[in-house]
């Protein structure tokens, strides 16, 4: 039987953040080896995503009471078509909105995080990992995605 091999840990969660501010712009950060990522969580095992990205964006971020939009993305990966990573992942891709305060504060934590304005997101989509959240985040915004769970493939 030829097994495909999955390093440990054999299961991992993620939770991606993409944070849009009252005008629109999207939180990115610059100082990861692919370029331009959105912010992620790596969960604790028998965390719950939601629960563990509101932790995350309060202690990283300072976000006090973040307002999460009723859609939302959700990729299972099968242990032989790896989507992101070498093992079995699950990822949720919640967006959340921030006020523009928030957005600054968080902005000046570190000089290699920018706030991106749509056309900037359209112009640059293939810098932004990871590939397939700029259709989501435009399709929230333009309004032509419903509210709820939007499988990720």
């Amino acid at each position: 039987m030829n097994e495909v091999y999955v390093p440990w840990p054999r299961f991992d969660r993620r939770a991606f953040l993409l944070l849009l501010d009252d005008q629109r712009r999207l939180l990115l950060c610059g100082a990861c080896c692919r370029g331009w990522t959105v912010p992620q969580v790596r969960l604790d095992k028998g965390a719950d995503y939601l629960g563990q990205a509101t932790r995350y964006l309060t202690q990283r971020f300072g976000v006090r009471n973040p307002r999460f939009s009723a859609l939302y993305g959700v990729h299972q990966s099968r242990r032989e078509e790896p989507w992101d990573f070498d093992r079995v992942t699950a990822s949720r891709v919640f967006i959340v909105r921030v006020t523009d305060a928030e957005s600054s504060a968080v902005r000046h934590i570190a000089s290699n995080h920018a706030l991106w304005t749509m056309s900037q997101i359209r112009q640059r989509r293939r810098e932004i990992y990871p590939e397939g959240v700029v259709l989501l985040i435009t399709g929230y915004l333009e309004g032509w995605l419903p509210d709820g769970p939007l499988k990720l493939l």
